[in-house]
């Protein structure tokens, strides 16, 4: 059996694989070595995951794709708990930019781009993921994202910034007031979760024109401060993966017309798409 697990900061789906073709889900929440420790990460394997399988002791080899796992530090810190958690399989620990780029292009050239908690973009030649323009975090970029889109929603709430309207539906839905959202952002962990927490309400009145602008803005900013900087990004297609992108892609679709690019595929989870990948290349051995 394979397991193969795409982390984000918020959730891991973990899909399991028989000799037979037999799948199993699971969910865990999202590791991310930035945030967490090796311990940590194993504790909330060995709670949320490991009681869950009774097939655990036939686990032969695990792909692990997780958001922060860029530098080999990063990846060898979660690939410690995986071991530890299962110590009869083979751990490889990818970054989550390449389950984005196996889900959406397969062996196809292009741009791949997450847009969920966080955010993300990079150049796939088919193969490899040759370059990536840095997404910087929550606090220094992140554009695109339900973080950032959360960020621009509550800075105008506090700000008085927000049109009356959708204010009154705010305060009606949420009881978080400047206090409680800056102890959330600075002193919280986790503030990226945070702030995504409140993509549903953005979602939900994605209709008022307020609203639908804050989106646009986030995604334009993510083609402007990112996107673009890679060459012959207007010839290339542009895929997305997350449930930010896929929610609110018709902002997403007019964004990347605007800019003169082809948005090719919009889809929430890459892990079908992971699966067929791994199958297709003979990486269930």
């Amino acid at each position: 059996m394979i397991a193969i697990a795409d982390s984000g900061t918020t959730k891991t789906s973990w899909l399991f694989i028989d000799s037979i073709g037999n799948t199993y889900h699971h969910k865990t929440v999202g590791f991310n070595p930035y945030y967490q420790t090796t311990e940590n990460i194993l504790n909330n394997l060995q709670s949320g995951l490991i009681p869950n399988l009774e097939f655990k002791d036939t686990v032969r080899k695990i792909y692990f794709y997780g958001a922060g796992c860029e530098l080999p530090e990063k990846c060898e810190q979660v690939a410690i708990a995986i071991r530890q958690a299962f110590p009869e399989a083979e751990v490889n620990v990818w970054h989550d930019l390449l389950a984005a780029a196996r889900a959406v292009l397969g062996d196809e050239e292009g741009i791949a781009c997450i847009a969920g908690t966080g955010a993300n973009s990079c150049y796939y030649d088919g193969k490899n993921v040759i370059s990536n323009v840095e997404s910087l975090g929550l606090f220094l970029g992140d554009e695109g994202s339900g973080g950032y889109k959360g960020k621009l929603l509550l800075k105008d709430y506090m700000r008085n910034n927000m049109p009356a309207n959708i204010r009154e539906k705010f305060e009606a839905k949420y009881t978080d007031r400047t206090p409680t959202i800056l102890d959330n952002v600075y002193t919280k962990p986790f503030p990226s979760r945070y702030l995504a927490s409140f993509m549903p309400f953005i979602v939900e009145n994605i209709a008022d024109p307020y609203m639908y602008k804050l989106a646009y803005k986030s995604f334009e900013e993510q083609f402007d401060q990112c996107i673009s900087k890679y060459p012959r990004y207007k010839e290339l297609n542009i895929s997305f993966i997350g449930s930010v992108a896929f929610y609110l892609k018709d902002v997403l679709a007019q964004v990347a017309k605007d800019k003169g690019c082809t948005l090719n595929k919009v889809i929430r989870n890459p892990m079908e798409g992971l699966a067929e990948y791994h199958v297709s290349k003979g990486l269930m051995d």
